[in-house]
């Protein structure tokens, strides 16, 4: 798998960072420098609270926010349930693409209302590799203004209700469609409770190398059309033939696995099934 070849804890300094990101774009994101995962490589992914104060206080050429584009980030790791206003630091470049995110999401959920607050267990942390770079986000919990949630924190993905873990996955492919490493509680085991995304290895594409990619592909074919693929990350003939179903039953053309807005574009039509908790 690509991700078990390189190493993503090599440290992407603060000006190179922002150097290489400066030109990502909010619409169409762009190249960013920084490694691929392996499987292990967030074993201490768990950022305490004590670890993003400090932060705060260490963080070179970062932005600090408490909102995303006018919705509050909570932080529920020592106290869940907490309302309470904090700091939190990204690149301007990451900050622009959670941005885009948001506005995916609440275009995508709309049904749902608006976004009432997201919780988070970190961006930027005084650790190496994409957080430490202020260039990633650990995603916890979403809750929208009709009541309705998805919890990475309570493993929605590995949930009994079919709805939770379609709308997971829905969140997901959000996710995905605008940070190009992201990873979920299909993953391992260190990320069942949080959804992981990054900028590295950007654009955005579907890769059959990717381990993580697969999985994702795998639990979706499973959760929305009964696929009953093994969630293994070997993207084989099984995994390709439910794909192809996917694809064609999601009405896709041309190539998502070159193409960064065929692939988005799939991530959109595969989120509104989600959200509306439908199958594909």
């Amino acid at each position: 798998m690509f991700e078990n070849n390189v190493s993503r804890r090599g440290f992407v300094t603060g000006a190179a960072a922002v150097a290489g990101l400066a030109g990502l774009s909010t619409i169409a994101p762009g190249l960013a420098g920084a490694a691929p995962a392996q499987p292990n490589e967030h074993g201490n992914d768990q950022h305490t609270d004590a670890e993003i104060r400090a932060a705060e206080v260490g963080a070179l050429a970062m932005m600090t926010f408490q909102k995303i584009d006018g919705t509050p980030v909570y932080y529920w790791r020592s106290n869940r349930g907490n309302t309470t206003v904090r700091n939190w630091q990204a690149t301007d470049a990451f900050y622009n693409a959670l941005v885009a995110w948001i506005r995916d999401l609440r275009s995508l959920s709309s049904s749902y209302g608006s976004i009432s607050y997201i919780v988070s267990a970190g961006f930027y942390v005084d650790k190496p590799g994409q957080h430490g770079a202020g260039t990633a986000m650990d995603l916890d919990h979403v809750r929208w203004s009709n009541g309705n949630v998805t919890s990475p924190l309570d493993q929605h993905h590995a949930s009994g209700t079919a709805a939770l873990r379609k709308r997971y996955l829905a969140t997901e492919a959000v996710c995905r469609r605008r940070f190009r490493y992201v990873l979920d509680g299909w993953y391992n085991a260190d990320h069942r409770d949080h959804i992981h995304a990054d900028f590295g290895g950007m654009p955005v594409r579907v890769l059959k190398d990717s381990e993580a990619d697969t999985k994702f592909v795998q639990g979706t074919c499973n959760n929305f059309r009964a696929s009953g693929l093994a969630i293994d990350g070997i993207w084989g003939p099984n995994t390709q033939s439910a794909f192809n179903g996917l694809k064609s039953a999601l009405g896709v053309t041309g190539d998502p696995h070159t193409s960064s807005s065929v692939w988005q574009g799939m991530l959109s039509k595969i989120a509104t099934k989600g959200f509306a908790n439908q199958n594909i």
